[in-house]
Formats: C-alpha cells, sequence, structure tokens
C-alpha cells in the first residue's frame, strides 16, 4: 500500500474531470472518453452519481460561513483558499483487491486524516499495472463548516498504511516501518529535498526560529529628515539587531540541544525498561499496580499481547505529549528573544529618525542664513587711509641729518 497525498487545490470541477477521464494528450487537452475508470462512488454525498459530486463540494465549501452561523459558531475568521484535498491509494503489481476491499481502505485513509465526515469523490483507475484509487474530498465540514486541519497528513498516512499492511498479514515496505518506528522514537522525521534524514530536535528549532526579513518602516515626513542620515542609523541599528539575535539564537539551539538529548535518553530507557518488564509476570505486576485496574490484573498475570501493546501505546503518547511541552517551550523563548530584538530595533528606529531630523533642521538653518546673505546684498566697506609712518628723525631723534 503506497498512500500519496497529491495536493490541495482550488478547484473541484477540475481534478474530478482529470480522474472521471482519461489521461490529457498533447493534442486533446480535455478527453472526452473515460476508459481508464474502473468505478465511482461517493461518500457523505446527496447524490451517487460521480459528475454532480464536484458540484455539490464547490457548493459546500462556498457555503462554509452559512454552515458556521447555523452550527452556532461565527462567520469571521480567514476565507479557506485551498478546499479540495487529492490523494492516491496504491497497491502492489502482485495483488488483486476488488471494489469492497478498495472502499475499506479508502474508508480507513479518510478516518486516518480526520476526514471520515466529509464529502469525498473516489475514483479507481485501471490504466495502470498496479491497481490504484483516487480519491478527492472537501476539507470543509458539511455540518460545521469549519476546514480541516491536514498537519503530518503524510505522517499519518503511512502510520496507516503500516497498520493497513500488517492487517494483510505482510509488510511490503520495511523501509516504512523503520521510518515510522524511529518517528514515535522522536529521532526522525520525513525526509527533506535534499533526501537526508532530519533531527526532530533540529526540524523544531528550525521551525522555531523566526524569519529575519528586514522590516524597517520609514519616516512618515520624509522631506524632514535627511534621508541618508536616517539610513545610515538604521543600518547601523540592523547591524546590532542581527548580531544579538544570532547570538541569542546560538544560544538557545546549544541549549535546545542538551534538552533534547536528554529528554531522548529519558524516553530511550523508559522503553527498554517496559520492554523488559513485560516479559516477566513480576514485571507485568509492577507495571500493573501503576494502573490499579482489576480488570487488567488476570491480562497482566497472562502476559496478553493487547494488554501489553497498549501500554506500549500510552507510554509513546506521553512520550509524545514531552517532545510537544518541550518544542513549544522552546518556541516561547524564540519569540521572547524576537519581541526583545524587536523592541530594541524599533527604538533605534525612533533614535534615528530624531538624528535625522537634527540633521535636516541644521541644514535647513544654514539655507536660511545663506538666503538672508543673499537678499541683504555684499556689505559695502569703506577703506579708512592710514597716517604715514614717521621716518629718519621725525621718529623721535636718533637719525642722520642732511
Amino acid at each position: 500500500m503506497i498512500p500519496k497525498i497529491n495536493g490541495l487545490g482550488r478547484s473541484f470541477a477540475g481534478v474530478a474531470a482529470y480522474c472521471l477521464h482519461d489521461a490529457p494528450e498533447p493534442d486533446d487537452r480535455r478527453p472526452r472518453t473515460s476508459e481508464r475508470v474502473g468505478w465511482a462512488d461517493t461518500r457523505n454525498l446527496a447524490t451517487f452519481r460521480p459528475e454532480r459530486a464536484a458540484r455539490l463540494m464547490a457548493a459546500t465549501a462556498k457555503a462554509a460561513p452559512d454552515l458556521k452561523r447555523l452550527a452556532g459558531g461565527s462567520r469571521g475568521g480567514r476565507k479557506l483558499a485551498k478546499p479540495v484535498l487529492h490523494y492516491s491509494l496504491s497497491w502492489a503489481r502482485d495483488e488483486t483487491p476488488d471494489k469492497r476491499e478498495m472502499s475499506r481502505a479508502v474508508d480507513g485513509s479518510l478516518e486516518a486524516l480526520g476526514l471520515e465526515g466529509h464529502e469525498a469523490l473516489i475514483v479507481a483507475h485501471e490504466d495502470t499495472r498496479h491497481p490504484h484509487v483516487h480519491v478527492i474530498a472537501n476539507r470543509v465540514d458539511p455540518e460545521t463548516g469549519k476546514a480541516a486541519t491536514l498537519g503530518n497528513g503524510k505522517l499519518r498516512l503511512s502510520r496507516w498504511a503500516e497498520g493497513y499492511e500488517r492487517e494483510q498479514g505482510r509488510i511490503r515496505c520495511e523501509r516504512r516501518v523503520e521510518n515510522n518506528e524511529r518517528r514515535r522514537a522522536g529521532r526522525e522525521v520525513v525526509r527533506g529535498p535534499s533526501d537526508r534524514p532530519r533531527h526532530w530536535a533540529r526540524v523544531r528549532r528550525e521551525g522555531m526560529q523566526p524569519g529575519r526579513a528586514r522590516r524597517a518602516r520609514k519616516p512618515r515626513r520624509e522631506d524632514q529628515v535627511d534621508m541618508e542620515a536616517w539610513r545610515h542609523g538604521e543600518a547601523e541599528a540592523w547591524e546590532t539587531v542581527a548580531d544579538g539575535r544570532e547570538r541569542g539564537f546560538r544560544r538557545l539551539e546549544t541549549r535546545a540541544r542538551k534538552e533534547w538529548g536528554e529528554l531522548h535518553k529519558r524516553q530511550e530507557e523508559m522503553r527498554r525498561r517496559l520492554d523488559r518488564e513485560s516479559r516477566t509476570v513480576l514485571g507485568r505486576l509492577r507495571i500493573w499496580r501503576l494502573e490499579r485496574s482489576l480488570r487488567e490484573l488476570a491480562g497482566a498475570i497472562r502476559g496478553r499481547r493487547d494488554l501489553v501493546e497498549g501500554w506500549r501505546q500510552d507510554l509513546d503518547r506521553h512520550h509524545r505529549d514531552e517532545r510537544a511541552e518541550l518544542g513549544k517551550a522552546h518556541g516561547e523563548r524564540a519569540r521572547e528573544i524576537e519581541r526583545g530584538w524587536h523592541k530594541f530595533y524599533r527604538n533605534r528606529l525612533v533614535e534615528a529618525e530624531r538624528r535625522a531630523w537634527s540633521v535636516r533642521e541644521t541644514m535647513r538653518e544654514r539655507e536660511r542664513e545663506q538666503t538672508r546673505e543673499r537678499e541683504s546684498g555684499p556689505s559695502i566697506v569703506i577703506p579708512v587711509p592710514r597716517p604715514p609712518r614717521p621716518r629718519g628723525p621725525e621718529r623721535g631723534g636718533g637719525g642722520f641729518e642732511r
């Protein structure tokens, strides 16, 4: 089983036309034939005709504000830009699932995504060697009008596909099982564009760091300030902010790496202890004492598999909550750093504007003085003749006589 989310879209009619007809040819972008369609079905729609399903889902998405109001909620909120979800489920070439089995798999995948009550169009294709089915789902709930959140949709489908293969009695994708196990342990996430595994802690640190866009608000009256002086002050302020933010996030990253390492080590030890204790009767009884449930006492003594598996699931859920809390704490620290440096940057911009205004006032005063000098004209200075300097005996004696 290979689930694949093809993406989100805006047009129900466009994706429905693609799924309900043959693949478009280079010379015919709108094919009329439907030879590759094996069968089609709908979910939570008032019609069983696939060609009308797209119009009904589009009407539901358009009426989302009215549905919210009828459900007792607020009509406010941001308008959903992409209400269409399109994904496919593919089986192996040697598998031959019938319509009933495909429908059951589609229902399970919709439930894994939290869309079991939403409108959906199902189309099975027979143009490839491997059987596959396309699912077009409406993200808008037909009862409440709210849009479904599809965060980690690929991971949820991956976990569901693993459980589906286990029910079939054969694991066909061993790599998926390994990746899901590492995700549950908090050590690896989905692979990025570079096809290299990334650590959960690194992803959370990258996600909690805010964007480093340079958003400088210019003065309202640029004609009253010296823009060159303002740009110089703004550049100095941003350089200080950039260096300070980098140091702050570097310290936060070092602290986060240490805390994530301690958390992973503690969680791994708890998982190993659970596996070790669940192998013996005394160990299972020690775990059971934490629950204090008489109904599970017999199962703990006999080592019932579903009971031990439930303990593991509870422990994994607790570990996920711990990781979420730690990631939330790191995000709050990052936001505090961002708020502090944003306030500092804003104050420095005010100071830069004040200095630029004073520079502009000085230049204006100089211009006014020059204007007054030009208007008054050049000043006329009358030279006063100096008396002749006495020479010879006239200087008071001591000279020669003729």
